[in-house]
This record gives structure tokens, sequence and C-alpha cells, in this order.
């Protein structure tokens, strides 16, 4: 039985078992980490760049640098935050080359119409997470950063740090700013 396998996944494998297999050489233990990483860097990657195209190649250059690398992980974070860190730089790196044009970025799909019988309610729903993207889209990028990692990802204050070479205090620092900022953004809708 190898770590990739279906049985080994559904035992709930620890990330840091992943990534020795996968230092190991075992790629299927590589794929796994991608199979549960991966949709969260790409959600990463889609609110700090908002270019698809840039997107996935973001994404595929984080896994590409992390298999590199993965001898050299040490363990200090966990793999998942090691994997943001990556991504996080692979993003700057995008920002350096071009900067990004900003496509419909939802934090959720919008509400479909015929799930609501409340005309009004979806109307207002749409109105807000159109406000949110664009109170979101006018943050500094460090700014919309934390908070995308601590309200969409779910990250503590340490992980932020050390993903975006913050102190814990500078990242919760710039939560604060953000959240600040959003809330005047958005007073319309408490």
């Amino acid at each position: 039985m190898s770590v990739g396998d279906p049985l080994v996944e559904d035992l709930e494998v620890d990330d840091r078992e992943l990534a020795a297999a996968a230092a190991a050489g075992d790629r299927s233990a590589f794929e796994s980490l991608i199979r549960r990483h991966g949709p969260a860097l790409h959600r990463y990657a889609r609110r700090m760049t908002r270019d698809e195209a840039a997107v996935q190649d973001i994404v595929q250059e984080t896994f590409v640098a992390a298999w590199r690398q993965i001898d050299k992980f040490r363990g200090d974070a966990s793999p998942r935050t090691w994997l943001f860190a990556i991504c996080s730089r692979k993003v700057a790196d995008s920002h350096r080359v071009k900067r990004a044009i900003p496509l419909d970025d939802r934090l959720i799909d919008p509400v479909d119409s015929s799930a609501s019988s409340d005309p009004f309610a979806t109307l207002s729903n749409t109105e807000f997470l159109g406000a949110l993207e664009e109170a979101l889209a006018e943050l500094p990028p460090r700014q919309r950063a934390v908070w995308m990692l601590r309200e969409v990802e779910e990250l503590t204050f340490p992980q932020i740090g050390t993903i975006l070479s913050l102190s814990p205090d500078g990242a919760r620092g710039h939560h604060h700013r953000a959240k600040t900022t959003l809330q005047q953004r958005l007073e319309r809708w408490r």
C-alpha cells in the first residue's frame, strides 16, 4: 500500500508524512499534497492576481518549485504554510513581471436567483458581493493577502507571518487595518 493509494488518503495521512514520503521520491505522496492544497492555493492566487492565466501559472510554478525543494523541507512550518509561502513569492514575482488586469473575482459564486424566492435578498446579496469585491481590490496588496489568508483560508497569524515574511503581530496589524477599511466601505450593509 503506497501513500497515494485512496485507502491511505481516507486514513487522513498527515501532511508531514506526505512531505517526508515525497522527499523520499514518492510521487503519489506529492500528488496527494497537490490534491489537498491545490484548491486553496488557487483561491489565494486568484484573489491576489485576478488574471486566470497568471493564476494557473502561479499555482503550477508553486508546485514545481515545491517538488524541486521538497527534500529541503525542514518541517519548521506545516507543509500547507510552506506551500503558501512559495505561492506568495510566485504571486509577488508575477506582479514584478506584469501587473494583472482585474477580472471578475468572486469570493463565492453569485447567489442563484432560482434558489431564492426573495428577489430583494438575491439583489442585495449580489450588490454586497460586488461592493466587497471592489473594496478588496482597493486594499493594498499586503492587507488583501493577509485578509484572504485569515478570513478565507482560515490560517493563523503566525502562519500568515511565515507565508508573507511578517511577524505574527505585523500580520495581525495588516488584518486589523484591512478589516477596518472593509467595515467602513461596507457600512451600508451592516
